[in-house]
């Protein structure tokens, strides 16, 4: 029976649309990317194929060591499928690597924070706002462009910014913005707005650990260089009260 004469119920497209990709099994993946038959057979006979015949190679994780050689010269497979599954092994060999790599990129210092920041934005030619949201021990959870244009507009999307924060279960962040002048040094704005993160931060349990001001290969710490500290935000509010 061809893929199109099943029912919808039971055919891999459909299933994936339904149930998503994690539902499938090996077989109904690789009759996706197989995706047409040949002559009494149809693309998911031919992945069942595929996998029996690649046996001393675990099935689809066998897919990376075999050659692009073998694996067209499989029956109902050829030089155009065996290209498509091979590229598709390879997409996820990256996406694996990038996770990994990303879980390993951890926070302990200004310094890493300047490093890592400097980068990305460097060069950027226009004013941009990024924020690195972080779990319990530091690592990087997520990196989002904040803003494209300035750090005039976070104002107006601190609650969407801490409504991610919240979303992913961040314990802390890391803000940064370039200048594209070049020069690194925090403007009077930028601190007045780092003082208001902080204190939404404060009222929600999220730490605004630092904010990183990168020039033309350069940054600058604004809580290393002395420019925010939230004993002093809170001193200030203290003394705000009492008058």
């Amino acid at each position: 029976m061809k893929i199109c004469e099943m029912n919808p119920s039971v055919r891999p497209y459909e299933r994936l649309e339904e149930f998503g990709a994690e539902a499938l099994s090996d077989e109904e993946l690789l009759a996706i990317l197989v995706r047409s038959g040949t002559k009494g057979r149809s693309a998911r006979d031919i992945a069942s194929d595929v996998l029996s015949q690649t046996g001393l190679h675990d099935g689809l994780p066998g897919l990376s060591r075999i050659t692009l050689e073998e694996l067209s010269e499989l029956e109902g497979i050829g030089r155009v499928k065996a290209i498509l599954i091979k590229a598709c092994v390879e997409i996820g060999r990256r996406c694996a690597i990038g996770a990994n790599a990303m879980d390993k990129v951890q926070f302990l210092s200004s310094d890493m924070a300047k490093t890592y920041f400097s980068a990305k934005m460097s060069f950027l030619e226009s004013e941009e706002v990024h924020v690195v949201l972080l779990d319990s021990k530091k690592h990087m959870i997520v990196h989002e462009v904040v803003s494209k244009g300035g750090l005039n507009r976070i104002s107006f999307i601190s609650k969407e910014l801490f409504r991610l924060a919240v979303r992913v279960n961040a314990a802390g962040l890391i803000i940064a913005h370039n200048h594209p002048s070049g020069d690194p040094v925090p403007s009077e704005e930028d601190v007045e707005t780092t003082q208001d993160l902080i204190r939404c931060g404060l009222m929600i349990g999220i730490e605004v650990l630092d904010h990183i001001v990168v020039g033309r290969g350069v940054a600058t710490s604004m809580k290393e260089s002395g420019f925010i500290s939230e004993k002093k935000i809170i001193e200030k509010e203290n003394n705000d009260e009492n008058r």
